[in-house]
């Protein structure tokens, strides 16, 4: 394997992470029920927290002079597209879910945002 090819493969593998997350994101923020819809507040924090993570991840990790800096502004709008409708679709969301997960879901939405805030500080610490 070329060594050079190291950097693109990287660089891909995180830019579809962060398309996927950010695709998942808008796509549960659409109005209705189904399984991967927004149960909560807290479910709409942590989904959010963690779309923060991968762009954060992504800016530190992906060799920007290798994979085009067009791809960068494209993921950062369809980001913050989703993070839009999440915004736009949390008024209608309940506060705190009323099902037997939803004690669980808020913990692990703090936990989320505590994690992810502690990792997006560790990785500033590397940017130049």
């Amino acid at each position: 394997m070329n060594p050079a090819l190291i950097p693109v493969l990287i660089g891909a593998a995180l830019c579809l992470w962060w398309a996927l997350a950010a695709v998942s994101l808008a796509l549960a923020a659409r109005q209705g029920e189904g399984r991967n819809r927004l149960a909560d507040r807290w479910d709409a924090v942590s989904r959010t927290a963690s779309l923060g993570f991968v762009a954060a991840l992504s800016l530190v990790v992906v060799t920007w002079t290798v994979v085009p800096v067009a791809l960068w502004y494209l993921l950062t709008a369809l980001s913050a597209a989703a993070v839009a409708a999440v915004v736009l679709r949390s008024p209608a969301l309940p506060a705190r879910g009323e099902d037997p997960a939803a004690p669980g879901r808020r913990a692990s939405a703090i936990g989320n945002v505590v994690l992810t805030a502690a990792a997006v500080c560790a990785l500033a610490l590397f940017l130049p």
